[in-house]
């Protein structure tokens, strides 16, 4: 089932006094309706396990899903084999934390080449992500969708391409496509069916269906510049892509049935439930 939710927390939960923090998200998702919701570890992984089972209950009190974002800082990229081991960390610490809120997905950015060449540096990710892979294997972790992301700066790893590989390496991978950074990578990219077809059919011509087709979303219209993302911006804006209408058409032609996260700055709530609405009259019509 198809589900739609904000990332993080909107302005207009931040300031009704009927909120006091994330225990009390799956009730403002729920009010609005929506079913899922992505809670970010982005500077770190610091909340009790004591935190962590009450979110977990009051979630499920309202069948309302949760996935995490893990660290910012993960770079699988990275030479420094410390810095390595520290990533290995960071997502096993993301997904005890999911595991405790009762959802099924990480997302996960793969790094920054430091200024290396790229082609070793993707050498280099892809070799620490099968370790990883094998890592979460042994550790039991084989019931959850780790889902690394497409990135918005062009000096970022996470091209298309380079997430597509990344999720061939094992099945526990399934990808996380922010479509606003593909469009602010490819300057604009995105403005047709077919356009998000393309981004859509890289993956199915490499990965299993079931990946592809509850693949994880991120969804905001994004400034950019000749370098990529500059800063996630809301469906209010008229200058920057992309819209999300051409995506309903093609997850409605592919019956397709992935979370949908909506990453714009401040309006999340609002603008996931705009992009269901899409959704649904796409479906109507079809």
């Amino acid at each position: 089932m198809i589900k739609f939710g904000p990332s993080g927390s909107p302005e207009d939960f931040l300031q009704d006094p009927a909120y006091n923090g994330t225990v009390d998200m799956p009730r403002y998702v729920k009010a609005r309706g929506l079913d899922c919701f992505e809670y970010s570890f982005g500077k770190g992984v610091r909340i009790s396990e004591a935190t962590a089972s009450a979110i977990g209950a009051a979630f499920a009190a309202l069948d309302v899903e949760i996935s995490v974002h893990a660290p910012y800082f993960i770079n699988f990229a990275n030479p420094d084999r410390a810095k390595i081991e520290n990533s290995f960390g960071y997502i096993t610490a993301s997904l005890d934390a999911l595991r405790t809120f009762g959802g099924k997905r990480c997302v996960f950015h793969p790094g920054s080449p430091l200024k290396r060449d790229r082609a070793d540096a993707v050498a280099d990710m892809q070799r620490n992500v099968a370790e990883l892979a094998e890592l979460l294997h042994r550790n039991g972790y084989d019931d959850l969708r780790v889902c690394p992301e497409t990135m918005g700066k062009l000096n970022q790893l996470g091209t298309v391409e380079e997430i597509a590989d990344l999720c061939r390496i094992d099945p526990i991978f399934t990808p996380c496509v922010d479509f606003g950074h593909v469009n602010a990578r490819g300057l604009g990219c995105l403005k047709t069916v077919d356009d998000f077809k393309r981004v859509v059919d890289a993956f199915g011509c490499v990965l299993d269906w079931d990946r592809v087709k509850n693949m994880h979303v991120h969804f905001s219209k994004i400034q950019y510049t000749e370098m990529g993302e500059k800063c996630h911006l809301t469906f209010d804006d008229e200058v920057y892509g992309p819209e999300f209408a051409p995506l309903a058409e093609v997850l409605v032609e592919y019956k397709m049935t992935p979370y949908i996260v909506s990453e714009s700055a401040g309006t999340q709530g609002r603008d996931a439930a705009i992009m269901r609405d899409i959704y649904r009259e796409a479906l109507a019509k079809a």
